[in-house]
């Protein structure tokens, strides 16, 4: 079994220095440590966990997100009652095999549906947000909010990951026009007067 933490770590309930160094930058977050916990806990009643390698365990509002090593989901999906019991102790479960990547993740949650695209910004202070724009004819396929999206996309990517339909940036775009040339004849009307 790997966890995001050492076993060693978990026992002793003490990090190694090179755990604390991930948690102290980021790459590890003290839910990483309690799940971990939690698995490592009953990895006696369910044998088949030895073969689970999890990469991340995140938890949102009502969600537990996990990230796992490419092929090992099914480790977690045999095993039934302890899937059952983790529904119950931390909400509906999502499972993502690593590598994570925007797009596979997003098809994953938004399927029937497919995404029109990814616009991706960089901004000044390095960190980056993506835009994924989504059909308005699938809004009623798309089981999640575009909230729940954004919440449960954004903690697997580690990003600010914005949903929107395309019919709201029309709606945008149109009220931006229609301000911008309020605003011209507002200059105009003031220019006239002055003269």
């Amino acid at each position: 079994m790997k966890l995001p933490v050492c076993v060693f770590d978990l026992e002793s309930d003490m990090l190694c220095p090179n755990c604390q160094e991930r948690l102290d930058k980021g790459d590890l977050n003290d839910f990483d440590v309690e799940f971990s916990k939690y698995i490592l806990e009953r990895v006696k009643e369910y044998p088949e966990l030895e073969d689970l390698n999890l990469l991340r365990a995140v938890r949102t509002s009502g969600r537990l997100i996990l990230v796992v090593r490419k092929k090992t989901e099914g480790v977690l999906q045999s095993a039934e009652a302890l899937m059952d019991e983790i529904r119950e102790s931390f909400g509906e479960v999502l499972i993502f095999e690593s590598p994570v990547k925007l797009r596979r993740i997003v098809r994953n949650l938004i399927e029937p549906a497919i995404e029109l695209g990814v616009n991706s910004l960089h901004l000044p202070d390095g960190f980056r947000e993506s835009i994924v724009m989504l059909r308005p004819e699938d809004r009623d396929r798309i089981p999640y909010s575009k909230e729940d999206l954004r919440e449960i996309v954004s903690a697997v990517m580690g990003e600010s990951v914005l949903f929107q339909y395309q019919d709201e940036r029309i709606e945008k775009d149109e009220t931006s026009q229609d301000d911008a040339f309020g605003e011209k004849l507002r200059e105009f009307s003031v220019r006239r007067r002055t003269r």
